[in-house]
Order: C-alpha cells, then sequence, then structure tokens
C-alpha cells in the first residue's frame, strides 16, 4: 500500500501547498498526470465520472514549484508509456491535457519510483479513498442549496396551487357563463321567429364594423313602433367578473318609403374561429341561431351606410338621410327574400 507522508501541515500551511494527481481513468487502460492546487477542480474539467477516483493518487508538496518541478519528472521519466493524445480525444477524452496520459501498463513503476524517491521529492499522499470521499462530499449540496432548493419547491407549489385555483375558478365562471346565455337564449330565439313569421327580416351585413341583422317594412311605423322589439337589457347575460348582451345594440329609421332597422350581432357570430372562451361558449349556446342567420341573404354594406351614416350613435334618425330611394332598395330586397 503506497502511503508516504510529509509532516502533517496545518490548516494554513495547506493554502500554500499544491498537488500532482495521478488520476486512473475509468473506462480505458491509462492516466493522467498533472499539476493542481485544487485536485477535483482540476478533475472536473475533463468530467468526474470519467475517473475512478478511488484507484487514482494525489501528493501533496510544499509549494507550487515542487509540484512544477515533480509533474515535469514524472512525465520525463514515464514518456515511454504516454499515449498518443490523439487516440485519448478519439475514444472520449478531452482535449484539454490529452497529452498528458500514460498507459495503465507502466502504474507499478511509476508507484514503485515515488516510493524509492520518497526523499528527493518530499510529499504526502492523498489517497483514492479521499479522493472519493472529498468527491463525494462536494456532490452533496449545501445547506444554503438545500435550503434554495426548497424555496423553489414550495414557490412552484404555490405556482401550481394558483394555477389550478385559477382554472377550477374559470371553468366556474364559464359554466356560470353558460347558465345565464340559456336563460337569454329563449328570448332571441323567440324575436327570431316572430321576425320571420312576419316576413320582416332582409338579411345579414357584413361591415368592417362588424355583422348586422337587416329588418324592414313597407310601411313607416309610428315613433316608438320598433322592428326589433327585444330591448338590449333582455338579451344581457352576467357571470362572475363579467357580462354583455348578445343583441348590444340596434338603429332605426323610418320614412314614407318604408322602416328599416339593423342589429348589432355578437362578435362571437362574427369569427368562426375561437376568438376567447367567452366567444367559444356563445357559439355553443347559440350554434342553431348563428347556423341560420348564416344563411341569410346578403345585404350590400354600402346600402346600409347610406341609410346609416356611421357616427357611433345609438340610432339614427330620419334627419340623418335623405334618400328614399337607398330605403326603397332595401323594401325590395325584403321582397325578394325567402327566409323560412
Amino acid at each position: 500500500m503506497y502511503a508516504p507522508s510529509l509532516k502533517r501541515t496545518t490548516y494554513e500551511e495547506r493554502h500554500l501547498v499544491s498537488h500532482v494527481y495521478i488520476l486512473r481513468d475509468l473506462k480505458h487502460p491509462r492516466f493522467k498526470i498533472g499539476k493542481a492546487n485544487d485536485i477535483l477542480a482540476r478533475a472536473r474539467s475533463f468530467r468526474w465520472e470519467s475517473v475512478d477516483f478511488q484507484l487514482s493518487l494525489g501528493l501533496r508538496l510544499g509549494s507550487e514549484t515542487d509540484a512544477y518541478s515533480l509533474e515535469k519528472i514524472l512525465h520525463r521519466t514515464f514518456r515511454f508509456a504516454s499515449v498518443n493524445p490523439l487516440e485519448v480525444v478519439a475514444s472520449g477524452g478531452s482535449i484539454d491535457g490529452a497529452s498528458e496520459w500514460f498507459d495503465i501498463s507502466c502504474w507499478t513503476r511509476l508507484l514503485q519510483y515515488l516510493r524509492d524517491n520518497q526523499d528527493l521529492h518530499p510529499h504526502e499522499a492523498v489517497s483514492g479513498g479521499e479522493l472519493a470521499a472529498l468527491l463525494e462530499k462536494k456532490r452533496q449540496p449545501s445547506q444554503a442549496a438545500i435550503v434554495r432548493e426548497q424555496l423553489n419547491l414550495e414557490k412552484e407549489a404555490r405556482r401550481l396551487t394558483r394555477e389550478l385555483d385559477h382554472l377550477a375558478y374559470r371553468r366556474s365562471q364559464l359554466e356560470s357563463l353558460r347558465v345565464s346565455l340559456e336563460i337569454v337564449r329563449p328570448r332571441i330565439a323567440e324575436e327570431l321567429e316572430r321576425l320571420r313569421i312576419n316576413g320582416s327580416i332582409v338579411g345579414i351585413c357584413e361591415m368592417s364594423v362588424g355583422s348586422y341583422l337587416v329588418l324592414a317594412d313597407k310601411l313607416r311605423l309610428p315613433s316608438g313602433a320598433l322592428l326589433w322589439d327585444l330591448k338590449p337589457h333582455l338579451t344581457q347575460y352576467d357571470y362572475p367578473n363579467g357580462c354583455g348582451s348578445i343583441m348590444c345594440s340596434f338603429s332605426q329609421v323610418a320614412s314614407s318609403a318604408g322602416t328599416v332597422s339593423k342589429v348589432e350581432l355578437p362578435t362571437a357570430y362574427i369569427f368562426d374561429d375561437v376568438d376567447s372562451d367567452e366567444d367559444a361558449v356563445i357559439r355553443q349556446v347559440f350554434q342553431d341561431e348563428f347556423v341560420w342567420l348564416k344563411q341569410l341573404k346578403s345585404v350590400p354594406e354600402s346600402l346600409v351606410r347610406e341609410i346609416f351614416p356611421p357616427r357611433g350613435s345609438f340610432a339614427a334618425s330620419e334627419e340623418d338621410h335623405n334618400s328614399e330611394a337607398t330605403i326603397g332598395k332595401v323594401i325590395d330586397l325584403l321582397s325578394c327574400s325567402s327566409v323560412r
């Protein structure tokens, strides 16, 4: 058993020493001779997992000068057993220090050389077992690292809890929306059926600002009489932290040529792809009504714009236009419409 030793050094003195390391490759019949103040730190540069620390050896010397000197002497003495650096790299070794590897065949002679020349190169051996123990200690997380990891785990657990709580709340929120919509739906379905029976539906106008259901009557309705008889508040829905209206606005204009009205449709009707979770629920609840609306005749945007000049108001008035002929054209469309 090779175990030469110097006089035991104090902690302060050990900070002035250096080392020559002799590290065995775990998979290949070779070992590396090099110099390092910290053997494990140096070994990490060519991967700890590639070194058999139990069979390796460290030599603690009194100074860096002594360590450099012994490293060079060992390199020269055993150069006959050096391994080609290209072979080291080709077999997975690091290019860093690739010229410092020696064939395992000279291992016994190397240990004998160190025993025989202890007086020429005074050193303290660091056994493979000691190196392996130091490595195991270094691999173990520090108390600070354990605390950090625990804090990170707790933080992640809180994040997951918040995420799950949010998902549960979101499901509850959307279910409340569905319930509210189911209350509104019969009212809208009943109004659409009434308009269909009365023959008041012209079609759908797709405008840059939205989609509108266009209604008309050949008669000039008296003041206060509306083609769309469902007030916006009757189509309102609400759910936790949200609300809206399926038919959120309408406008009506009457003249001697007749009466025309446009009713704004929800964004869930406009976009076929899902724009939001709320729109997806609206689209599911009103699926039959939306399919039916999309089959209606298309009304030219130019006609609707002339009757209802865009100005952002709730409803247009008779004074907002002077084109009875345009209203007449919409009435003509109504006569051609065959809504079922």
